[in-house]
């Protein structure tokens, strides 16, 4: 997500910031700020914070390099573990305290086959409490406190066509920051002190002495050889950055180094615009602080928020932000149960309105059945029972293309009406159909049996147990075979 890193430089006469906005995958410098500090600093340093921070703001802080030590060393192995356990007591003995009152960190500046190199550095616990102790006072928290004479060499991730072997020389306020490279890869780091400029009373208007400016290279030249341990190069490569006001008066005396002077102020300095990469040198630690947050692994920084000083913030808000998921899971949780309590309270008032009507049709359709268990079954078993009636009646005859009714209608008309005939029973299947009837005489019998024969409905007419009945006339019954091929005269239903 979209950060926005304020990378402060605070100094005793000055606080500077580079403010940078970055991207998921890439970074705009939105501005460079200064202020002059003179009265009450700690109230000017907090203004100038509220106007130029804003919440959720990533704070950058680096001590002064005359409040921290460092040094380069080699150590004949690599694992990860045993640096981070040897280098504080290779720095032990560099420095008058115990490593109970110091905080320690490195950076890995070159590792091969034989081991690796590391720039280590080391801060007095009281220095750096003093320092978190201010920042809190201003209101601010920072992630990152750094080394000041480190982070201003990641200027230089900026140079396109970075000679191999060069010097670069930053000229602070109070400082300059010398460093020789080698190969590209930082080969030494020091820290001298800048003559402060003459006090106009005292030269009363005279022009200044050039002396405090000639010290001063001699200071940088034997810097640089002590470094190189040997004559510079004839052809060696000075980059330098620092106030615009001040890189004037010092170009022309570092050509007696000898180097070839080269002004970031003047190069085109990569992802910068023109204008912003003009007024980056003159901003070099603070904005080095940002490029080692935005590209640790691509940069040079350490970071003294460790241990019992470790930076929270960020797991303050992960903590406040896994709280926050957790009330709204509860949240979700108990909406989603008092949703399905009310669908299922609508359900139930759904089911009870339908078993009420269900139970007044039941009690309209069957009036004399009074109260059941299950009316809907009941309903369902009287209507199972009707349709199995209708369906007798209405159904076609399996044995032909007739219906059950077109059957009884055929053999009705069949007994010629000066015949009498009373049929007491009548049952139909699949095959045949069975009557028991009661007629005036045995010739009676026969001419039912010839009509019944002729309608074309049967196959065969069998007359069974023909006899005098005990009332009055003959009773018999037949069985009719149903004609499974032969359709009634005319081709159709009668």
């Amino acid at each position: 997500m979209p950060q926005r890193i304020v990378s402060l430089e605070i100094g005793d006469a000055e606080i500077k910031a580079a403010v940078v906005q970055t991207s998921f995958r890439d970074y705009k410098v939105a501005g460079f700020y200064r202020e002059a500090l003179n009265g009450d600093a700690d109230a000017q340093i907090k203004r100038f914070l509220e106007q130029h921070t804003e919440p959720g703001s990533i704070i950058l802080t680096a001590l002064p390099g005359d409040r921290v030590t460092w040094r380069t060393f080699f150590l004949p192995f690599r694992d990860v573990k045993r640096l981070a356990q040897t280098v504080p007591f290779e720095l032990e003995s560099s420095v008058p305290f115990g490593l109970d009152e110091v905080v320690v960190d490195y950076q890995v500046l070159q590792r091969d086959r034989a081991g690796t190199t590391v720039l280590a550095a080391l801060v007095p616990r009281e220095v750096l409490e003093e320092h978190l102790a201010r920042m809190q006072r201003l209101g601010a928290d920072p992630k990152v406190v750094d080394v000041g004479p480190l982070a201003t060499l990641n200027i230089l991730s900026l140079v396109p066509d970075l000679a191999p072997t060069f010097a670069f020389l930053d000229f602070g306020a109070r400082s300059v920051t010398v460093a020789l490279y080698r190969d590209r890869v930082l080969f030494g780091l020091r820290m001298i002190d800048r003559p402060a400029p003459p006090d106009p009373e005292t030269t009363n208007g005279a022009s200044p002495s050039p002396t405090p400016l000639s010290g001063l290279l001699g200071d940088l030249r034997w810097s640089l050889l002590a470094m190189n341990g040997a004559p510079l190069d004839d052809d060696l490569i000075c980059y330098i950055a620092g106030d615009p006001t001040f890189l004037p008066e010092i170009e022309p005396l570092l050509a007696d180094l000898p180097a070839e002077v080269r002004r970031l102020d003047r190069v085109t300095l990569r992802n910068l615009t023109p204008d912003v990469g003009a007024a980056a040198p003159a901003f070099s630690p603070s904005l080095g602080l940002a490029l080692h947050e935005i590209a640790p692994t691509a940069s040079l920084g350490v970071n003294f928020r460790r241990g019992e000083f470790t930076f929270h913030r960020g797991q303050e808000e992960m903590r406040k932000a896994l709280r926050t998921a957790a009330i709204l899971g509860i949240v979700v949780l108990v909406l989603t149960v008092l949703d399905m309590f009310v669908k299922h309270q609508q359900l139930q008032s759904q089911v009870s309105t339908i078993e009420s009507q269900i139970t007044k049709v039941f009690a309209a359709t069957l009036p004399n059945a009074g109260r059941v268990a299950n009316p809907k079954g009941s309903l369902q078993e009287e209507t199972d029972a009707l349709r199995q009636r209708v369906n007798v009646l209405t159904d076609v005859v399996p044995v032909s293309t007739s219906t059950s009714i077109d059957v009884l209608r055929a053999a009705a008309s069949a007994v010629p009406p000066k015949i009498r005939i009373d049929c007491e029973e009548y049952s139909m299947d699949p095959n045949e159909v069975r009557v028991r009837c009661n007629t005036d005489t045995y010739e009676s019998v026969d001419t039912i049996k010839d009509g019944l024969q002729k309608t074309g409905f049967f196959s065969e007419v069998e007359v069974k147990d023909a006899k005098n009945s005990p009332k009055s006339g003959i009773d018999f019954r037949m069985v009719l075979k149903l004609n499974k091929d032969v359709r009634p005269p005319g081709g159709g239903h009668p």
